[in-house]
């Protein structure tokens, strides 16, 4: 079987700038080149890379063709299978709040699918940046061809992201929430979702990595490892994580995301005086 890396160019293609599409529902692509408020779902999203999505297969399945984004689809609940933590040895996830601008956290699935076959992150931020800002983002995890079946052929890749961010690549916001299944859904647990004035600025970055459950032989426990290193920055910062699918009880796209609202939350949070 041919792996993710050798296969990753013949399935990307050039991050594309459209708007106002719709079909047979309400969709929006976003322009990377403008910060614009995102709806809490049903939206088309850039990732910052370099070299745009692991997989662009979103926009053709949803009428609006290769437009180098994935689709934010929620259409379910999507809110109790994706964790974020920082021990492998604890999937359900924690609220995590650093105070340093380096780090380790880890992207879990308890659900009974069983896998993710790409995690997306988010980072928000309601800091005014200076022009230096910087970002540096590592994963490391499994990939496999999507197939729309739980995968049995798989590649662990240490560094399968290594890519630095910056100001500019935040393309979203000024908003209080990020997508998901349920509307004005808080950025980080313990928001005041009555201060609309706290408005976040978001980037969303491809970590080229999936999930694969809760399978404790394998490398961080099948767990998709996150390493930041954040530059030239004081205030406070939230990292989400979002799970693809190619095929799943929701469909194709983007439907589950960690929860930070209730029981069962888990996230990851840095506050850098």
């Amino acid at each position: 079987m041919k792996t993710v890396e050798t296969t990753r160019s013949a399935r990307r293609t050039p991050r594309l700038i459209a708007a106002g599409l719709v079909v047979m529902m309400v969709l929006c692509v976003i322009p990377a080149s403008a910060l614009t408020v995102l709806p809490p779902k049903e939206c088309f999203v850039e990732v910052a890379n370099e070299y745009g999505p692991l997989y662009d297969l979103d926009g053709a399945a949803y009428g609006a063709g290769n437009n180098g984004t994935y689709y934010m689809k929620f259409g379910g609940s999507g809110l109790n299978a994706l964790h974020i933590t920082t021990n492998t040895g604890s999937p359900n996830g924690q609220v995590t709040n650093s105070t340093s601008a380096t780090g380790t956290f880890y992207v879990s699935d308890t659900g009974g699918r069983g896998y993710d076959d790409d995690i997306i992150l988010m980072f928000a931020t309601n800091a005014s940046l200076n022009n230096d800002f910087s970002i540096e983002i590592t994963a490391s995890g499994h990939q496999w061809e999507a197939t729309g079946l739980e995968p049995t052929s798989y590649d662990y890749q240490a560094g399968a992201l290594q890519e630095t961010f910056w100001r500019g690549d935040f393309a979203y916001g000024p908003q209080i929430y990020k997508p998901s299944s349920v509307s004005n859904y808080p950025i980080f647990y313990g928001q005041d979702m009555a201060d609309t004035d706290n408005t976040f600025q978001l980037m969303f970055v491809d970590l080229n990595v999936g999930v694969l459950g809760l399978n404790s032989t394998l490398p961080s426990g099948g767990m998709a490892q996150v390493d930041y290193q954040i530059g030239n920055f004081t205030g406070f910062g939230a990292f989400n994580a979002y799970a693809w699918c190619l095929d799943s009880n929701q469909g194709q796209g983007i439907s589950w995301t960690n929860a930070v609202s209730g029981a069962g939350s888990s996230g990851y949070t840095v506050n850098i005086a």
